[in-house]
């Protein structure tokens, strides 16, 4: 007899939905920790995603085939004193974990997608405000930094003295080679397009938008086990008719022959 969940990956392979897109996930912990004021800084300027506005789509320029990733937008000594922040193979966006329904969270995730029709490689990392402003104060004019200072002891615009605010830094290089022509040269890359979501972690390992599908999975699962051996045992009765009928007209063939 097969076995009582043997039923299972078929049902899971149900509802398995083709898969359209390359995806990168970094998972990272929301400490708390003083906060910067950037407000008078490039780092103001950069995109936000938050408790309302969780995703975002943006298209950026991947750095040339077989750059290492660890090398994409970074000198010899792993920072452009003279250009801390814009290039056009990367993205940093600010991540606002400080709203009242993510204060019970203390484990998120940032997830990148990017199509698969699209050859190549990201880079997802985390900084928080104290690492960059450690970034901008390797600027070769210390002027630069003076807009931008530790919290206390005025606050941000989050009115904190302290924040879980996180900053994610996106880098991509091409892995694709493409045929050469006359408007697209072989050297020359397409712009990448891709979504980041940012949601937080249930028990710090589930993303919030499996949830419902783990809550559909669960009960799901929980009949078809209940109800396998039931079926099976329904199905058996017919496969022993089967059997004996097989039997019955392999014994009818043989005295026929004799």
């Amino acid at each position: 007899m097969l076995h009582p969940f043997i039923i299972l990956p078929l049902i899971v392979l149900f509802i398995c939905q083709e898969v359209i897109a390359n995806t990168e996930i970094i998972n990272f912990l929301a400490a708390e920790e003083r906060n910067v004021d950037f407000s008078s800084t490039t780092v103001d300027s950069w995109p936000i995603l938050n408790y309302k506005n969780n995703q975002g789509h943006w298209n950026v320029d991947p750095a040339l085939l077989d750059t290492p990733l660890q090398q994409v937008c970074e000198s010899k000594t792993g920072i452009d004193p003279a250009n801390p922040f814009p290039c056009l193979h990367e993205l940093w966006v600010a991540l606002d974990l400080d709203d009242e329904s993510w204060m019970s969270y203390s484990k998120f995730t940032l997830r990148l997608s990017w199509p698969a029709s699209s050859p190549a490689d990201f880079l997802l990392e985390i900084y928080s405000p104290q690492a960059i402003l450690t970034r901008l104060s390797r600027l070769p004019h210390q002027s630069a930094i003076d807009d931008a200072s530790i919290t206390a002891p005025h606050l941000s615009r989050t009115g904190l003295s302290t924040t879980r605010l996180k900053y994610a830094r996106i880098r991509v290089v091409d892995t694709g080679i493409r045929t050469p022509t006359p408007d697209l040269p072989e050297s020359a890359a397409q712009t990448i397009p891709f979504i980041l979501i940012l949601e937080q972690l249930y028990l710090g390992v589930l993303p919030a938008s499996l949830l419902p599908t783990v809550c559909f999975l669960i009960p799901g699962l929980s009949c078809a086990a209940l109800a396998t051996p039931w079926i099976l045992s329904y199905l058996d009765h017919f496969i022993k008719q089967a059997r004996q009928e097989l039997r019955d007209f392999s014994t009818a063939q043989r005295k026929k022959e004799h």
